[in-house]
């Protein structure tokens, strides 16, 4: 690619950045988990580069990668939407080079059908919630995968809040009450966090304890909610709950961190283990040098996140021993044994 080829792609893409965020933005009115939109983009900044390299004899499947898109990334989003902006997004890049190439994405439902599709060659790449990733067979998970990182943080922890003067001291307490959970990809960990916690009182599952349990797509609303008195408790990320105190001091005033999780990694992307090598080592080299470019750059500033990076699997551990105790909760749960609740009466 020649260097005016070079600017014109990076002047185009932050043009259409700013104008397809705003669609899509506009559109489903809630946020979504960076990683998969943020390789979306360095794929579709990629590959012109690596077609131009080509013999265009060679350019049969290499031309188009499919992804994945597993349940529970789109949480809280019109999801055509955002796969009919993304693919909108990408094509406006591409259409400025002679060679076309396709950035397909295929949405799943059903837990376990992605693991299907990987098996059966229907996707080159997914972007997932680490709990499906961890369930799947050995063979279909590579050693490596892909995370964004958030002020230069690869995990995250959730924290439950209270109001400093609800007289809440801890989990037990929280019987019969009225607890509002931030819910996007980025939480999907905090539900089974929470449950785990119940687990450790010898209490049931939250939906059995808990007189509500409200998900509120708005990452600052349940905190809100918490501070006026409208829910007796929350859970959402440090990070959420650090800003909105930065915006305002006094949430940090009149509200008490009840729990703060381990850290975890909720979401990831990964390329199939089997998908071709040396298109593989292109796209990877491409995606994790997005922040050395100022069309990286703006592409990261857009979704919250600084950068990607490429990790071992064992990074997800912490991940996978909370999931571990979360499913021996579950167990328990089912087992016929009544959970012990506590003695505390039930506020409306």
């Amino acid at each position: 690619m020649t260097p005016n080829s070079q600017t014109l792609l990076s002047t185009r893409l932050a043009a259409v950045i700013t104008e397809v965020t705003t669609a899509i933005v506009a559109a489903s009115r809630s946020p979504w988990t960076a990683v998969s939109l943020v390789v979306w983009l360095g794929l579709a900044v990629a590959y012109p580069a690596m077609a131009a390299d080509e013999d265009p004899g060679q350019l049969v499947r290499s031309n188009q990668i499919t992804i994945g898109i597993g349940p529970g990334i789109f949480v809280g989003v019109n999801r055509n939407d955002a796969s009919a902006g993304i693919k909108v997004w990408a094509k406006s890049i591409l259409n400025e080079h002679e060679h076309l190439t396709e950035v397909e994405t295929r949405l799943f439902d059903v837990p376990g059908a992605i693991g299907t599709a990987l098996k059966d060659g229907q996707i080159d790449a997914a972007s997932v919630c680490t709990e499906e990733f961890l369930a799947l067979p050995p063979n279909l998970k590579p050693d490596t995968v892909f995370l964004e990182t958030q002020n230069h943080a690869l995990t995250l922890n959730y924290v439950l809040l209270v109001h400093q003067d609800a007289g809440i001291d801890d989990v037990a307490q929280l019987a019969g009450l009225k607890l509002v959970l931030q819910a996007n990809s980025r939480t999907s960990l905090a539900l089974p966090w929470f449950e785990t916690l119940l687990a450790q009182h010898s209490m049931g599952s939250a939906e059995k304890v808990l007189k509500t349990l409200t998900r509120i797509e708005s990452p600052s609303k349940p905190i809100l909610e918490v501070f006026f008195h409208a829910a007796d408790a929350c859970l959402v990320t440090s990070n959420v709950f650090e800003l909105a105190c930065e915006l305002n001091p006094q949430l940090r005033k009149e509200l008490k961190v009840l729990a703060v999780s381990p850290a975890v990694i909720p979401t990831l992307f990964f390329f199939r283990p089997s998908y071709l090598p040396q298109m593989r080592d292109r796209l990877e080299s491409a995606i994790l040098s997005m922040n050395e470019t100022p069309a990286g750059r703006e592409v990261l500033t857009v979704f919250q996140s600084d950068g990607m990076m490429k990790c071992q699997v064992s990074c997800l551990e912490s991940t996978r021993q909370l999931l571990a105790e979360y499913d021996r909760a579950r167990k328990h749960q089912t087992s016929g044994s009544p959970p012990l609740l506590p003695q505390t009466a039930p506020r409306g």
